[in-house]
């Protein structure tokens, strides 16, 4: 390990300044050591940079020089088949076999779909109701995973899908995330037994899915639908396992993700009302029922997502395990060190991003940023593989929702981020007060 690495040393205090507040562990830790930085954290000594160069050196180099960092805090989520823990050829194989039906034509066939389920999810909303948008922005994220993503469509089982991917979630808490030593069922009581418990419940019905899908012989155009009838030369179809664990792996990376996002818009853009008006007055021009499509194509509502996305990052870090020696900006590192982007500070760069505190989406119709300087969906051979479609799916949804109701913010306090899991969300939520619907605008079907 190159000495000439500086970091902090106490690794307990490190961990539980890392797990309270990301950003801000960040933040103190490039400014007093550098880029790049050792940190001791609870996946392990890793060494951290968010510099465009070091960036470039981790996204450009050999993707079989690295594997997963820290399968243990995923593996009960997403299993051991899933994408993002798995490596080699394997991975290579199975991210040809999942990319297609994210790209294309393939996901222009999922927008009315979305925008119908934005405008049922603000129904009944009364002028001065109060709400949390990130309530309502997970409701109508879960909503668009199980419809477009596991093709379910009866009323009563989409119910029941986010019955149960609701208590899924809520029982991988971040304590059982971190440390695999309370993993531990007592009797069917605790922590654990709780998520086990949940965690049958959804293989149960992904089970159930599939075998209704495999034996339909209609035409869909839902994601798993399109996964069961994918082939590739080099080898079998997917497995039922190698399926419900890839179907996991987009409910956590998709769902939650993409109602952050768009929660943090919301957020944003009432705290800036040039924005906020200029955003308003471009919709305006698609008239009182805009399309999914033209809404995807708007100019300024692609900045306002960029940018949210800039400011606060869902997930703040990539993470890589080195199977082989590596130079980092000089640094030696050793086989088996951990590598990090740390997207946030990539994204507060202010040679890069000036006054990076200030929520400006038009800087991204200034310019274009390199990948190695904007990674909202990560980078290299493990980018998001469903980035376009949380993209069209930000932009569809919160273009409807924006284009149809008006809101304001319960208070004007600060929010700042709080990590879930592997997530950093708004701590509490934004809450909102209604406002009412735009006249003429469009509602539910």
């Amino acid at each position: 390990m190159s000495l000439s690495l500086r970091g902090p040393r106490t690794k307990v205090l490190q961990s539980i300044h890392f797990l309270k507040d990301t950003a801000g562990f960040v933040r103190k830790c490039i400014q007093r050591y550098g880029d790049p930085y050792l940190a001791q954290l609870p996946m392990g000594t890793v060494a951290v940079t968010g510099d465009p160069e070091g960036v470039r050196e981790i996204f450009s180099a050999d993707p079989e020089i690295f594997e997963p960092l820290s399968r243990s805090v995923l593996e009960p989520l997403v299993g051991l088949n899933s994408m993002l823990l798995i490596s080699g050829e394997r991975h290579k194989r199975e991210r040809r076999l999942l990319m297609p039906p994210f790209h294309g034509e393939r996901m222009r066939a999922y927008g009315a779909r979305m925008q119908e389920i934005v405008l049922r999810t603000l129904e009944g909303l009364r002028p001065g109701d109060s709400l949390v948008a990130l309530e309502k922005t997970q409701a109508i994220s879960l909503e668009i995973i199980i419809r477009a993503v596991f093709g379910v469509d009866e009323a009563e089982r989409v119910r029941r899908f986010k019955e149960v991917i609701t208590a899924y979630g809520q029982s991988y808490t971040l304590p059982i995330a971190m440390a695999p030593p309370l993993r531990r069922s007592f009797g069917g009581r605790g922590p654990w037994a709780r998520f086990q418990r949940s965690a049958e419940a959804l293989d149960g019905l992904l089970t159930e899915q599939i075998g209704l899908r495999r034996a339909d012989s209609q035409q869909r155009e839902d994601i798993l639908s399109l996964l069961l009838a994918t082939r590739d030369e080099a080898g079998p179809p997917l497995s039922d396992a190698e399926l419900k664990d890839e179907l996991r792996t987009l409910l956590v990376a998709g769902h939650e993700t993409t109602a952050i996002g768009m929660a943090w818009a919301v957020y944003w853009l009432h705290r800036t009302p040039g924005a906020k008006e200029r955003l308003e007055q471009e919709l305006s021009l698609l008239g009182p029922r805009p399309e999914p499509e033209a809404l995807a194509r708007l100019p300024y509502l692609g900045a306002v997502c960029d940018e949210t996305l800039r400011m606060f990052p869902v997930v703040a870090l990539v993470n890589r395990k080195l199977r082989a020696p590596f130079a980092l900006k000089g640094h030696k590192l050793p086989a088996g060190m951990g590598l990090m982007v740390s997207i946030t500070q990539a994204h507060s760069n202010p040679t890069v991003f000036p006054e990076p505190e200030r929520f400006r989406p038009e800087r991204f119709l200034e310019r274009k940023f390199s990948p190695f300087e904007y990674m909202p969906f990560g980078g290299g051979a493990r980018r998001c593989l469903g980035a376009a479609f949380a993209l069209y799916e930000m932009k569809v949804a919160l273009g409807s929702l924006l284009a149809a109701h008006r809101f304001s913010l319960a208070h004007d306090r600060p929010v700042r981020p709080v990590r879930r899991h592997v997530t950093l969300a708004p701590e509490d939520g934004i809450p909102l007060r209604y406002e009412g619907l735009v006249q003429g605008a469009a509602v539910a079907a």
